[in-house]
């Protein structure tokens, strides 16, 4: 009886589980919509009462019928959007970046850009993709502020760092593009002295031209904090610095490649961990365990005018094919190709990059054509 009561109960679970993934919503977020959450309700963008087209984030969080589990799909423009606070489980998509640079994109080329992202208490497991979250003239601008567990943040363009709360776990930064504009650490804490860094974050196939640094002081650690993973990453931060490009400890370190100059790398990490690497000296990852020394490291990518796409790696090189999962090193390699980076980092959904139309209506219509793709 007690097995028959134990199957029953998990049967419930299961349907109430499918049927809350059944009934999650997709919610439209367009900075150019008439939404007044009283009158109007973005019916300029299509939108109605009982599916608004919101006019910033924060309005489709606060919108009473917007449930965990959904998403919320912010589409491009040619304005900031207002910064983002998620109090509830949500998937936010934005367009991607870099969508002029890269081939079969987008049908329209407008980016998604914001200030930054927070997740707060209730967002615990949310997911930020395809986000340009850049310094918008504030000095609390270009940060993704992580305060909560189990946070994805995922194929995101971030001017400054993702930003920390004390005591988290479960953070996965995964396929983001982390440019020099601002000219800091990738990471960075909430600044307080009793602050407790988080336990298993992944840091994996992302292109960070920053330094990497995890630790006390956080400027150059002489205490190191875990990075769970650190894989496949394209490390390119700052030329010459005097103090470490790369400093934690970890327990993964596989299939990266270190591009700057005189790059200092101070890593703790067990015997073996460190393998399958690539920098320009031998004081960096050593030789042994698949590490290799390669001074002209730009020879190990191919030419490219697009400011992600230049980092994959060419064919041929000391970098194809020769990571510790037999695929490429660097951000574009990795086992599963849901696993590695993205080019403008686009959101794992169908893109449609072409409509194109006669212009002339025929008896049954006005013929469309559209080109898609699903990224994976």
């Amino acid at each position: 009886m007690k097995r028959k009561q134990f199957l029953s109960a998990a049967a419930i679970i299961l349907l109430l589980t499918l049927a809350q993934q059944a009934t999650a919503k997709i919610w439209r977020v367009n900075n150019k919509s008439n939404y007044n959450g009283a009158t109007l309700w973005g019916d300029n963008l299509g939108g109605t009462a009982a599916y608004p087209v919101f006019t910033q984030v924060n309005q489709a969080v606060l919108f009473g019928i917007v449930n965990s589990g959904d998403t919320v799909h912010t589409e491009g423009s040619t304005v900031v959007y207002d910064d983002a606070a998620l109090s509830k489980r949500l998937v936010l998509i934005g367009t991607g970046y870099f969508l002029t640079d890269n081939p079969n994109t987008a049908s329209s080329t407008l980016d998604t850009r914001i200030g930054r992202v927070s997740f707060n208490a209730g967002s615990e497991g949310s997911q930020a993709i395809g986000l340009n979250v850049i310094n918008n003239g504030n000095t609390a601008d270009g940060y993704i502020y992580v305060t909560v567990n189990g946070c994805t943040i995922k194929r995101c363009r971030i001017e400054r760092a993702v930003w920390f709360q004390t005591l988290l776990a479960d953070v996965y930064i995964l396929q983001n593009f982390f440019p020099n504009v601002i000219i800091q650490n990738c990471l960075s804490t909430n600044g307080n002295n009793a602050f407790v860094p988080p336990t298993d974050i992944v840091f994996n196939n992302n292109i960070c031209q920053k330094t990497l640094l995890w630790g006390t002081p956080l400027a150059n650690p002489t205490t190191f904090w875990p990075i769970l993973q650190c894989n496949n990453n394209v490390l390119d931060g700052p030329d010459n610095l005097a103090t470490p490009q790369l400093a934690f400890s970890t327990s993964e370190f596989s299939n990266n490649i270190l591009m700057p100059t005189n790059a200092i790398v101070n890593i703790a990490a067990s015997s073996g961990v460190i393998s399958h690497n690539i920098g320009t000296l031998s004081t960096q990852f050593g030789t042994s365990n698949n590490n290799l020394v390669v001074p002209a490291i730009i020879t190990l990518f191919a030419a490219s005018a697009s400011r992600d796409g230049t980092y994959q790696v060419a064919d041929g090189t000391a970098a194809d094919n020769s990571g510790k999962d037999g695929t490429d090193r660097g951000a574009f390699g990795g086992a599963a190709i849901t696993s590695r980076y993205t080019l403008s980092g686009l959101a794992p959904i169908p893109v449609v990059y072409e409509i194109t139309t006669a212009g002339i209506a025929d008896a049954s219509g006005l013929p469309v054509t559209i080109r898609a793709r699903t990224i994976k």
